[in-house]
């Protein structure tokens, strides 16, 4: 049987006069007025009224017992939908209407995605699915759900989503599409990403996008560059502020800077630039990757419009380049309602960089009084700023007191014992490590290998060595060959050390030679040294630290004509030996730098670091 057919009234007309001249008060009064026509309400919450407009002709209309017409009911649903932190009244006239169509539960699904409940996002997907009201999910829902997904970083159910997709024949929908590929970006499932990307019959610049974001994501740097040109020249579709974006990200992880010029000059040209803080501030990010710290604060000193992104970018590439006095300057500059997290992290690691404890407690201090406390980026950082000044026991405390540990908090105090002497402690905190069920990475494998370098655990060390690539599949770098040659070495094993060196990888790097020769002066091996030092002399004849180590070698054992030759030779080749260079920590506020030629230079003054939080 048809619904009964709708009369409208006389008022009714005149209500929708009054909302076409966008008259909406004056339209709403006279809906309220006339309260037995829902039809004329129901108009009027439709048109965005003010919240608390919305309010009285609820009200209006509870009084008049309408709530239970379809229309008002679905006027209030959508109108509640659309003010924020209204979830609940939302809910409630969900639960009024008389008859819950698609429509409804698509939207309250959404609505659950906004206020950041994707969990209840995909409770709600379920009702629709067994059948609730006799209702089967439309794109829009299954949209929306995979969103869900993504935000949970939960690969298992997007695949469930995903499958009741195919089932029900949206596959050839675009919009759900492109959701699933950055739903695979968000749950590191790349490769799937691209797989339904390739489903799509035309794809357009949104869908492109969500893919090369979901490259960059995964660091498919490469990738993402290839389907970016496949984009642009093979398909002619047009890139958007969001796609130079994640591209400049790609450009400057990969260090191109030739192609990164070539996209800044398209930003440019497609005017991308003077309004678009996400744009220039990758603009930005790419060139202080590439080590391009000039262009960097050109991009960064036209900025409009800065964030804390575009801030942190600047900070981060001064850290990057080792220009630790610059991003301590910076800082200084930033505009406090920037001053996040990861700002404080890079500012300690800049301090670390630079072995200057002070300013690092300042930073410290700051952290503390606003309430920092249990982040992982900050702690991981003070922790690796105590351990460089040699305050261990400031850097365990940390360490130990961290609810939260990753990666990098283990290496930092790993490094730290290790490189302040204290080998046992690294090692018993390596192991510790392990038996928690933290995965050593690169870095781990330094830290402990050093430690056994400077105690002479030599079978711990082979150990440690071997285990890299057999238990956790990571390849020797030269670190850990510098440090087992080290090992070796100290222990006169030389003819060992040099048979590895051999063997290895990185059998014509200097580095790995002089640790052998260095050894052989100590243990008075001249016959190693020599073969060495020779060896290192090929590999690069402007290296000062061979002439220089073979000439103590000579001198210790007698040989002193030998010692002249070698003198001798160093001039003729015109190769010079380095000055030293050392740090001094004048009464605790200044750090000067010492390079062996005139006076000291100040490096940096700690006490200015922080002006904004100093007294009057």
């Amino acid at each position: 049987m048809p619904p009964p057919r709708t009369t409208f009234t006389a008022p009714h007309h005149q209500v929708i006069r009054l909302l076409d001249s966008h008259d909406l008060p004056a339209a709403a009064r006279l809906a309220a007025a006339h309260p037995s026509s829902p039809v004329s309400l129901a108009a009027v919450l439709l048109r965005h009224p003010p919240p608390r407009l919305g309010y009285c002709l609820h009200a209006r209309a509870a009084r008049a017992g309408v709530l239970a017409d379809r229309y008002v009911a679905n006027a209030l649903l959508a109108f509640y939908l659309r003010l924020p932190r209204h979830l609940p009244h939302a809910l409630r006239a969900f639960d009024d209407l008389p008859r819950r169509d698609v429509v409804a539960h698509s939207s309250i699904l959404a609505a659950f995605l906004r206020a950041g409940l994707p969990r209840r996002a995909l409770h709600s997907l379920r009702s629709m699915v067994a059948g609730a009201d006799g209702v089967s999910p439309s794109a829009h829902a299954l949209s929306a759900a995979v969103k869900a997904c993504a935000m949970l970083r939960d690969r298992n159910a997007g695949a469930c989503v995903h499958g009741s997709i195919l089932v029900r024949g949206f596959d050839d929908d675009d919009i759900v599409l492109s959701a699933l590929v950055d739903m695979y970006g968000h749950t590191a499932s790349p490769g799937d990403a691209r797989k339904a990307f390739e489903e799509m019959c035309a794809p357009d610049g949104i869908c492109y996008t969500s893919l090369i974001s979901a490259f960059v994501r995964n660091d498919w740097f490469k990738e993402a560059v290839r389907w970016f040109r496949t984009m642009v020249m093979t398909r002619g579709v047009e890139p958007d502020g969001c796609t130079f974006g994640s591209m400049m990200t790609a450009l400057g992880n990969l260090r191109r800077i030739s192609q990164g010029r070539e996209a800044h000059a398209q930003v440019v040209t497609r005017g991308l630039c003077g309004n678009n803080v996400i744009v220039e501030s990758s603009t930005l990010d790419m060139y202080a990757k590439c080590g391009m710290m000039l262009e960097a604060r050109k991009v960064f000193d036209r900025m409009q419009v800065r964030n804390a992104v575009s801030w942190c970018a600047l900070l981060g590439g001064y850290c990057q380049n080792a220009e630790y006095k610059k991003v301590l300057a910076l800082f200084r500059q930033m505009d406090k309602e920037y001053d996040d997290l990861y700002s404080l992290g890079t500012v300690l690691r800049a301090c670390a960089g630079l072995s200057s404890v002070k300013p690092g407690k300042e930073i410290h201090c700051r952290f503390l009084r606003n309430g920092g406390w249990r982040d992982v980026v900050v702690e991981s950082a003070l922790v690796d700023l105590y351990a460089k000044c040699g305050a261990l026991d400031y850097a365990y405390r940390i360490f130990e007191a961290s609810s939260v540990r990753n990666t990098i908090t283990w290496n930092a105090m790993i490094c730290g014992f290790a490189q302040n002497g204290h080998a046992e402690g690294a090692i018993n905190l390596f192991n510790r490590m392990v038996r928690e069920g933290a995965r050593p990475d690169y870095i781990s494998f330094i830290g402990v290998l050093f430690a056994c370098s400077h105690t002479g655990m030599v079978e711990q060390g082979r150990n440690y060595f071997n285990s890299m690539s057999k238990d956790y599949g990571i390849a020797p770098g030269i670190e850990h060959y510098n440090c087992i040659v080290d090992l070796l070495s100290r222990v006169q094993l030389l003819e060992e050390a040099e048979d590895l060196i051999n063997k290895s990888p990185f059998r014509d790097d200097s580095s790995l030679w002089a640790a052998i020769l260095g050894a052989s002066a100590t243990h008075s091996n001249p016959d190693v040294a020599e073969r060495v030092a020779k060896k290192m002399m090929e590999l690069e004849p402007q290296y000062h630290l061979s002439y220089v180590l073979l000439e103590n070698v000579y001198r210790t054992v007698g040989r002193w004509e030998d010692a002249s030759e070698i003198r001798k030779l160093m001039q003729s080749r015109k190769v010079k030996k380095e000055p030293g260079t050392s740090w001094i920590d004048v009464n605790r506020s200044k750090l000067h730098v010492w390079n062996g030629k005139g006076s000291p230079s100040e490096l940096v003054a700690s006490e200015d670091i922080l002006t904004d939080d100093r007294s009057p």
